[in-house]
């Protein structure tokens, strides 16, 4: 059993599920959970428990989402999965952040199909600077990835000069069988780090349901409010109409040769200013 915030939140966390019990006080505003999930074609692999990677994940965000509190803004970005564009910029968000749209978020989980590259640092970007750049209050992304960003950007460093530029967010992130993977993982808990959130290591089912159970626990922790609900009960969303929100495409953020200048690694950033 996992226990975290306050007296009166509790989240229970194994291969039953995640439960989130009792009521918190809401601090700063509203909470804004954005669910960035690869989709690239590596998440067809295995994971530890006889399933692949991508569904095992559908499985536990699902899970996840029946269970987290109606007045939290939940929202869905995928990357990786779209062909017939640039596969850098493969990237689109299916549902954005709301309250009325866990029905949406589902039937899109379940539709994802791994098959491209890994354009982690521009789906950052797309979140960082478009879905959330207009949305008070406490924002969390979790993300959900196996693998580092295959498209020469360099994730850590981007999101290390976003609080410069007066954005401010946390990154919880999942990494999905990468026990063998220094570099990968070294690179996804830097991204965390940097944002102040926590890299969790995932090489089983079992174990991605208690990371994602962690992650969604500290997020909604001291910062929603639900009211008439006595301590001990349970709370699960059922505000989730069928309807689904169009997809979004990607845009242009940031000046991407200067991020890719500063992606290089720093032998070679040296090398070329000599020059």
């Amino acid at each position: 059993m996992l226990q975290t915030g306050t007296e009166s939140t509790m989240l229970q966390g194994g291969t039953a599920g995640a439960l989130i019990h009792g009521r918190a006080e809401q601090e700063g505003g509203p909470i804004t959970i954005l669910f960035l999930v690869d989709a690239s074609l590596s998440m067809k692999d295995g994971l530890g428990g006889g399933k692949h990677k991508m569904d095992a994940a559908k499985e536990v965000l699902v899970k996840a989402l029946e269970r987290i509190p109606s007045d939290c803004n939940i929202g869905l970005r995928v990357f990786g999965q779209f062909t017939g564009i640039d596969p850098c910029h493969a990237t689109a968000l299916l549902v954005p952040p709301g309250t009325h749209n866990r029905g949406s978020i589902v039937e899109k989980v379940r539709g994802l199909k791994p098959m491209g590259m890994t354009p982690l640092t521009y789906a950052l970007m797309q979140t960082a600077e478009g879905d959330l750049a207009h949305i008070q209050g406490k924002k969390t992304i979790i993300l959900i990835s196996d693998g580092e960003d295959t498209c020469a950007l360099d994730p850590c460093y981007y999101i290390q000069t976003l609080p410069s530029r007066g954005i401010h967010l946390k990154i919880d992130i999942v990494g999905l069988g990468l026990k063998h993977d220094p570099h990968a993982r070294k690179q996804l808990d830097c991204i965390a780090k940097s944002s102040g959130g926590k890299y969790y290591d995932a090489d089983t089912s079992a174990q991605l349901i208690d990371s994602i159970s962690h992650s969604v626990s500290k997020a909604i922790s001291g910062t929603v409010i639900t009211p008439g609900v006595a301590p001990g009960a349970i709370i699960k969303n059922t505000d989730t109409p069928p309807e689904l929100i169009p997809i979004l495409p990607a845009g242009k953020l940031i000046d991407e040769k200067e991020l890719r200048e500063n992606s290089q690694p720093k032998k070679n950033r040296d090398n070329s200013t000599q020059r």
